[in-house]
């Protein structure tokens, strides 16, 4: 086992690995006895230290085009401001300096759709935030690689641009996670960081870009392969043998975030996500940051026996409402997030335009405009497409927003509808519920306690 490069797995680990794929991944921790007398006895303390997390920058260079029916297609089809993201990372990458934290943390979705020149353009802000002394850590998001959709638009249609294959991601972001990590996986691009003396970042690469060549789109989904769960032990193992203390991140998440999420959004989670959010739990990592839904939503999963796994998702810089996380652990172990949003880009406050409010409006209408199409598809009236599109769009904003309650005296119609409207809402109406029932714990400024698992707002 070397201390740079690759952690190879030993050939009992290589003849378990492909025991597994045959039969299964199993998650169930498998330590040896010095490693489980480490687990048995109190976990590793944290040292302290501050970081931020922004996720989903879905950077596009606008010298790719911004002209032309598909453009517009795409610009409006989920609410992500593309026109805009260069100058949001822009300022995001203010925001960080300004926070004066030690490193940052970047959970995937790096740019609009893998295309190359997209990657070269991020790259280029995270080398001016590492010179101004705040290294950045990244994994790669269903966006980033091997992408179909990597394109650049005119008036007369789109044309297909370079996009990146896993190697060429891992060579571009070499100074920001790949180059300097402790471990590398050879089945994936998670790697195992040192971002700080006595801390491991144990950065998860569960997306499923294998399969993206010849299909029309990325796939969304992310798993985790037996090989990788064999070294994710293996790496984890020895953090608890040596006491170093792990913060985990990944694009998908480890845990649910609303209820029904698994049902309805299950691309979301990382396939497995029960066992997956276990076996972390069981070598002692406390907190997973990710992103990928786009919500700022924090949840907690806990275990019988005391374990606890909290998921940090973090919404997208470019989509409501545009925010920038500061963690800051302290040395009596508690770990403190606060969420700051970016109010103002200085194109808009040039000609007297408020951002926020722009941001907040793109959304709403995107994810309206989403369901009224979903609805007129299943030939509800029109006036009961209006009504139902404006009660999701504005449960869905609460829930990217975070810390969501509802104040209102209908979440989602259900008396007095059409036949097909009531077969809806029967049918799908506890997604809306669950968006609006927010789960333990706060989601955009809260406390946490890493010995106990408790929190605070």
């Amino acid at each position: 086992m070397t201390d740079k490069g690759a952690l190879r797995a030993p050939a009992v680990l290589l003849a378990a690995a492909l025991c597994i794929s045959c039969a299964g991944i199993s998650y169930r921790p498998a330590p040896d006895a010095q490693t489980a007398a480490a687990l048995s006895s109190p976990a590793a303390l944290f040292p302290a230290t501050s970081f931020a997390v922004f996720s989903d920058p879905h950077l596009y260079d606008a010298s790719l085009g911004i002209s032309g029916k598909a453009f517009e297609e795409c610009a409006a089809e989920d609410g992500r401001l593309l026109i805009e993201s260069e100058e949001i990372l822009r300022e995001a990458v203010r925001r960080v300096r300004d926070l004066h934290v030690q490193f940052l943390l970047v959970p995937g979705d790096l740019t609009k759709d893998g295309e190359r020149q997209d990657h070269e353009l991020f790259v280029k802000y995270l080398e001016e935030l590492r010179e101004s002394g705040i290294p950045a850590y990244v994994v790669p998001g269903n966006h980033d690689i091997l992408n179909p959709r990597a394109f650049s638009y005119s008036a007369s249609g789109t044309k297909h641009v370079e996009n990146v294959s896993p190697g060429e991601f891992a060579e571009l972001y070499r100074d920001f996670g790949y180059g300097a990590a402790l471990f590398r996986d050879t089945d994936s691009l998670s790697y195992v960081a040192q971002p700080v003396p006595g801390l491991w970042l144990l950065a998860l690469d569960a997306c499923d870009y294998r399969h993206n060549p010849g299909r029309r789109a990325a796939e969304s989904g992310g798993r985790l392969g037996a090989a990788t769960v064999l070294w994710i032990r293996e790496v984890l193992s020895r953090a608890a043998r040596e006491k170093i203390p792990v913060v985990a991140m990944m694009h998908h998440g480890a845990v649910e975030h609303f209820k029904g999420q698994e049902k309805y959004y299950g691309d979301y989670l990382v396939k497995d996500w029960r066992e997956v959010s276990g076996l972390l739990a069981a070598y002692h990592v406390r907190t997973v940051f990710s992103g990928h839904f786009h919500a700022q939503d924090v949840t907690v999963k806990r275990w019988d026996d005391g374990r606890f796994l909290y998921d940090v998702e973090t919404g997208s810089l470019v989509t409501d409402p545009d925010p920038v996380r500061r963690v800051e652990i302290d040395a009596e172990q508690q770990m403190q997030i606060r969420s700051s949003f970016l109010t103002e880009l200085p194109s808009f406050a040039a000609c007297g335009r408020d951002f926020r409010s722009f941001s907040r409006q793109s959304l709403r209408e995107a994810i309206a405009r989403i369901a009224a199409r979903l609805l007129t598809a299943c030939y509800l009236p029109a006036d009961e497409v209006a009504l139902l599109s404006c009660q999701i769009s504005e449960a869905f904003a609460a829930h990217f927003e975070g810390d969501e309650k509802f104040t209102g005296a209908e979440k989602l119609k259900k008396k007095g509808l059409s036949f097909m409207g009531g077969l809806v809402v029967a049918g799908r109406g506890d997604l809306i519920e669950g968006m609006w029932d927010d789960l333990e714990p706060a989601d955009n400024d809260i406390t946490i306690d890493l010995s106990t698992g408790a929190w605070r707002r």
